[in-house]
């Protein structure tokens, strides 16, 4: 096991460092100083506390959306419906946060995740079960419960909950607002960086002790080992092939934390910036392991706010290729580890 444990962080650590020297490459083919422009961007994150916080910022939702795909991955299932999540869960959060006028914050707050969750929930719910009764892949379906999604939030947004001139809805309180994490530390100011940051961590221990550490976990890692013998296990496969997707589903609406109780204070249509589907390549990055999505989360929130830092330097397209390029990197790597790994098993 140990063995195992190092060669997947070592085919981690490949991936990225494949992904760094194919696009040293490719900047210095376009007359571009790769050492300056990744000697900024590293200045920038890591040289002021404004940088930093704002890293952390965006890494925030994609520890969340990454543990979520995990989640499914460990099934063997493909979530490619995130985006779609994501934006229906967070707007019936909003919604539901500016609904209640009387009500006080302890009551508003889990009511809105509790609505959120649900909706989000409902968009994994119906993938799920078409592939369990029909057999139909996950990933069309997925794919087009994003569409229909985004296209029913935007309708009930433009048609009867936005503020007029606008394609967002009512702010909530100010009192309903996260704590900024630079009231307590003043280098962060300026920086949105909220707790919503301890509830992905924390998260993030919850789906890893839940993965590795309950029957829960167990059966679905069977499933996604090997569906055939899980029957014979007594694992109903249907059950948590359902269980998988409604988790993973709901857990994209808490992503909406982070912008709706934590920034804005509203929902504005096109937030989640493909959150849903750079959450892919954060947990295929890490194996799936949460903990691990916690430092790859950090490199996609890392090169998102680089890529800004050196945005007069190099067209913004180049982190989005370099991203790109440690998913072709990690998906390589890890068929080779696999292939070493199971032929050096065969041997011994």
């Amino acid at each position: 096991m140990n063995k195992k444990i190092i060669f997947q962080t070592g085919s981690a650590l490949i991936s990225i460092l494949l992904t760094a020297l194919i696009t040293f490459g490719f900047l210095f083919i376009l007359g571009r100083d790769p050492v300056v422009i990744f000697g900024r961007i590293f200045s920038e994150v890591f040289g002021t506390g404004y940088g930093f916080a704002q890293t952390l910022f965006k890494t925030t939702p994609l520890i969340i959306s990454g543990c979520a795909i995990a989640i499914c991955f460990h099934a063997k299932l493909f979530n490619i419906g995130g985006e779609g999540q994501i934006n229906a869960g967070a707007f019936v959060m909003a919604l539901t946060a500016t609904s209640f006028p009387g009500l006080p914050f302890l009551i508003i707050l889990p009511l809105s995740i509790l609505t959120g969750f649900i909706v989000s929930a409902v968009f994994g719910f119906i993938p799920a079960v078409i592939k369990v009764k029909k057999g139909v892949s996950e990933v069309i379906t997925t794919i087009m419960l994003n569409f229909i999604s985004l296209a029913m939030v935007n309708y009930f947004l433009i048609s009867h909950f936005a503020v007029e001139s606008t394609i967002r809805t009512t702010k909530i309180p100010e009192n309903f607002f996260f704590t900024k994490l630079s009231d307590f530390i003043p280098s962060f100011h300026g920086s949105p960086l909220n707790i919503t940051l301890f509830i992905a961590l924390l998260l993030a221990l919850i789906i890893y002790f839940t993965i590795y550490k309950t029957s829960i976990g167990y059966k679905l890692r069977a499933i996604g080992f090997n569906p055939v013998a899980s029957v014979y296990m007594s694992v109903n496969v249907n059950k948590y092939t359902i269980v998988a997707f409604v988790l993973a589903a709901g857990m994209m609406s808490f992503v909406g934390l982070n912008y709706i109780f934590g920034y804005k204070g509203f929902y504005e249509y096109g937030f989640s910036a493909n959150i849903g589907f750079t959450a892919i390549a954060v947990s295929l990055l890490a194996r799936n392991n949460p903990i691990g999505i916690i430092f790859s989360a950090f490199l996609f929130g890392f090169l998102d706010y680089g890529g800004l830092a050196v945005n007069e330097l190099v067209p913004k397209e180049i982190m989005l290729i370099f991203q790109g390029l440690v998913v072709l990197s990690i998906l390589g790597v890890n068929k080779l580890t696999d292939n070493y790994l199971k032929i050096n098993l065969e041997r011994n």
